[in-house]
């Protein structure tokens, strides 16, 4: 439209921060759940990395479930930077009804799909030993089959 405010868009890589010192509980939400996924990602991802040659089986569940935490984490980050430029779209007055409802989405995306990275991280890490005592490649041979 000609002559609407444009707020300033978000161009932040780590919206954590800015989602943080916002008012709203929405953002503050996303924000906190977007700061524990990326925190257990990292974990996953480093420990996959410190013991894949010297414990393979340790490492099977965690290399399998990379890609989709890998991607859940990109949707959340990306879902965290709209409800940022949402907020201020519907604090300017710009179609208000449509950019409540990118907020509701993006909280209900932490709240039911982010909130699995913690348990991912510790099934992958705590979980390692018993891979390695099941040999955990007979274990999710089966599990190969369902895709």
């Amino acid at each position: 439209m000609v002559g609407s405010p444009r707020p300033s868009r978000c161009r932040s890589r780590r919206p954590e921060a800015e989602l943080a010192k916002r008012d709203s509980a929405d953002a503050r939400a996303v924000g906190e759940r977007l700061k524990a996924a990326r925190e257990a990602f990292v974990d996953v991802v480093e420990f996959v990395a410190g013991k894949t040659s010297a414990s393979p089986n340790a490492c099977v569940l965690g290399q399998r479930a990379l890609p989709d935490a890998g991607g859940n984490l990109v949707a959340g980050w990306q879902l965290g930077r709209s409800l940022l430029a949402a907020e201020e779209l519907a604090k300017a007055g710009t179609d208000s009804a449509f950019m409540r409802a990118k907020i509701a989405t993006a909280r209900f995306y932490a709240e039911h799909i982010l909130n699995k990275a913690s348990g991912l991280r510790d099934s992958v890490i705590d979980g390692a030993e018993s891979c390695n005592r099941a040999g955990a490649r007979r274990v999710l041979t089966p599990l190969a089959s369902d895709r």
